[in-house]
């Protein structure tokens, strides 16, 4: 009997993931965006100073979040994108092109290279706040909650694919384990569809 539960058990999940990934994008738990939206141009600045824009997140997913590093809403939110980022260690190519974007309003060299310190995949980008307020309204999100944050829960999260286009963004309530999952789910469905450009 125990067995049969199993077999059958084995027999649903392998049914269901064929479901979820035939024909259309999978079904995730975060918000899909179809069809994906490109990010329009921008300017800001990487902790050494150098210009960041649009066309240097191609060629990576970019899961991003908006912060204030002085705030603790700020720091949930870098703790969560950490967390998301370890629940992908066991797929260790997504990870080589993973790159986790923090956009501040804050300029404090200090604070950016200690949270940069976090993990090697954590940049911080920050501009003044008439540059994070436009790339804020670009992804659909709300300007003052972008460059204030909340103090009740972590910020919503952005995932752009290798594109550089808006795919999927995952609500502060959210889990971390539920996002690295979606976010690995997209990734093999655009490999498999062939709309990731990196090869």
């Amino acid at each position: 009997m125990a067995l049969a539960a199993i077999g059958l058990f084995l027999l649903a999940y392998q049914w269901g993931n064929q479901y979820r990934y035939s024909g259309g994008p999978p079904a995730i738990s975060g918000v899909l965006i179809r069809p994906a939206q490109p990010l329009p141009d921008f300017l800001l600045r990487d902790s050494a100073g150098e210009p960041v824009g649009r066309g240097d997140l191609l060629e990576h997913w970019s899961l991003l979040a908006f912060a204030s590093l002085s705030d603790a809403g700020g720091h949930r939110g870098i703790a969560r994108l950490v967390e998301v980022y370890n629940r992908l260690a066991d797929r260790r190519d997504l990870r080589k092109r993973l790159r986790l974007l923090v956009i501040t309003a804050d300029a404090a060299p200090a604070r950016v290279r200690d949270f940069e310190r976090l993990s090697p995949a954590i940049a911080v980008l920050s501009g003044l706040r008439d540059a994070v307020a436009d790339v804020a309204v670009a992804l659909g999100a709300e300007p003052d909650a972008a460059l204030n944050g909340s103090a009740d829960e972590p910020p919503t999260l952005f995932l752009l694919d290798p594109n550089a286009e808006l795919v999927a963004l995952f609500p502060g309530a959210q889990l971390p384990a539920a996002v690295a999952e979606d976010v690995a789910a997209l990734a093999r469905y655009q490999r498999r569809t062939g709309d990731d450009h990196t090869d």
